[in-house]
């Protein structure tokens, strides 16, 4: 009868064991899975009088200034909606752990009219830039 006691808390004692370390697995499984929110940046166009204007040309474009360390080089374009905004996702040019804000060089073109600005990007975060087109 001792004997069945020892056996049965062993038993126990083990399956204690590889509850807590599947809890704990569980745990840490979900916490890793959490999905990061997207890094956009979204670019209205307008003229001079605060028009928007649909069908312009957007450019980005960001060069590192330190390409041994920082190889990131952004170019990307896209047509302004009916809305005036022309929307960019740049997850992919950030790296899991990276910190700090990346500045993007951003050029607008209509029909001769051409505008610049300079957009401050947070990571995980929704961007916006106004940019004026004259």
């Amino acid at each position: 009868m001792v004997f069945m006691q020892m056996y049965e808390k062993k038993k126990l004692h083990h399956i204690a064991i590889i509850a807590f370390i599947s809890m704990f697995s569980m745990v840490f499984f979900l916490v890793s899975c959490k999905e990061t929110p997207p890094t956009t940046l979204e670019v209205t166009v307008v003229n001079t009088n605060g028009t928007v204007i649909s069908e312009a040309k957007v450019w980005l474009v960001a060069e590192p200034t330190d390409t041994a360390h920082n190889a990131i080089a952004v170019q990307d374009s896209a047509f302004t909606d009916a809305s005036g905004k022309a929307k960019f996702d740049l997850s992919s040019f950030y790296k899991p752990g990276q910190i700090g804000v990346m500045q993007i060089k951003v050029k607008g073109f209509y029909f001769g009219l051409t505008g610049e600005a300079l957009a401050e990007i947070t990571e995980q975060e929704r961007n916006q830039v106004l940019l004026q087109i004259q």
